[in-house]
């Protein structure tokens, strides 16, 4: 059997998310939202704190009513914690919910196309505004499920650089710079490998879960058995889109410095400018990202055995 390569997977995922254009509009469109609510999620509790904080009056009037807030300060910090999760909750489930309906269109375009990396991107067009709905109505609570699953392996990968640390500082004062280095190398290697597993595991098991009769347990599993059987693959098309993503980066960078040269007596106007140019820059950087998700979609399909059997001719190029 012939296997994709990291070029064929990037080919047939180019093709499928050409044929579905509209995911990316629709992705760009959810990042402004995400950083709505995010900002949202940031402001209430200092609009809460804040308020119970704040005085009317002369400076001596102000110092004695913040003293006497500060006692009644903790139901007003409850209240807050309670704002901000109710709000870092909701901008989770909308992108679990965008993220859903993407995924799968492109596993549903990748599944209607003939197996093989060459194929013509009207076998891949699919997308309509009811299959988005309806994909991430039905597929949301699974990618809930994998990101609180990653937030719970990120809380603790991020104990164990604690821990690591902690040994790093008591191995330095206990036996000196050489034990230090020694711990630091020695832990580093392992850490970093952790980290870059757990990276790239987390859109792999996205690509997965948008399969019929998937789940968050088996995407986990098939995830962690891709990421094992194609490693130099997964992470040849991740660099790539980083590289993708800096050259962009390296493209606006002298726009964005040229603005503020030539603008710094209008500040307003600045900002404007700045604001326009970011919008051009995350409109490509999400179509970059959204290329990768139909290459790892593609990739994911092609490494699953139930997928094999059921397209044999996947042999074929």
């Amino acid at each position: 059997m012939r296997r994709l390569s990291a070029f064929d997977c990037l080919r047939r995922g180019w093709t499928n998310l050409s044929a579905n254009w509209e995911l990316v509009l629709l992705q760009w469109f959810a990042g402004f939202l995400l950083a709505a609510l995010t900002a949202l999620g940031l402001f209430l509790p200092l609009l809460i704190v804040g308020a119970n904080l704040l005085g009317s009056g002369n400076a001596a009037r102000q110092a004695e009513q913040l003293a006497r807030r500060l006692a009644d300060l903790p139901p007003a910090l409850l209240l807050a914690l309670v704002a901000m999760l109710a709000v870092g909750l909701a901008a989770l489930l909308l992108h679990c919910f965008f993220q859903a309906g993407a995924w799968g269109i492109l596993a549903a375009a990748d599944r209607q196309a003939l197996p093989g990396p060459r194929r013509r991107r009207e076998f891949f067009r699919t997308f309509s505004l009811r299959d988005f709905l309806g994909w991430g109505g039905l597929y949301v609570w699974r990618y809930f499920g994998v990101f609180l699953l990653f937030g719970v392996l990120a809380f603790g990968l991020g104990g164990v650089i604690v821990l690591w640390l902690l040994f790093l500082a008591a191995g330095g004062v206990e036996w000196g710079a050489p034990a230090a280095f020694g711990i630091g190398l020695g832990g580093a290697l392992p850490v970093s490998f952790l980290a870059l597993v757990l990276g790239l595991w987390l859109p792999l098991a996205q690509a997965d879960l948008a399969r019929e009769g998937g789940s968050v347990r088996a995407a986990s599993r098939r995830g962690l058995a891709v990421l094992g059987q194609r490693l130099g693959t997964v992470l040849g098309l991740v660099l790539l889109t980083l590289l993708a993503v800096l050259s962009l980066a390296l493209v606006f960078f002298p726009l964005g410095t040229a603005a503020d040269s030539l603008l710094a007596g209008a500040p307003q106007m600045r900002t404007l400018v700045r604001f326009l140019l970011f919008l051009l820059q995350s409109l490509p950087n999400t179509l970059l990202v959204m290329v990768l998700a139909g290459a790892l979609v593609a990739l994911v399909r092609s490494e699953t055995p139930s997928e094999i059997r059921r397209n044999p001719e996947v042999q074929t190029a």
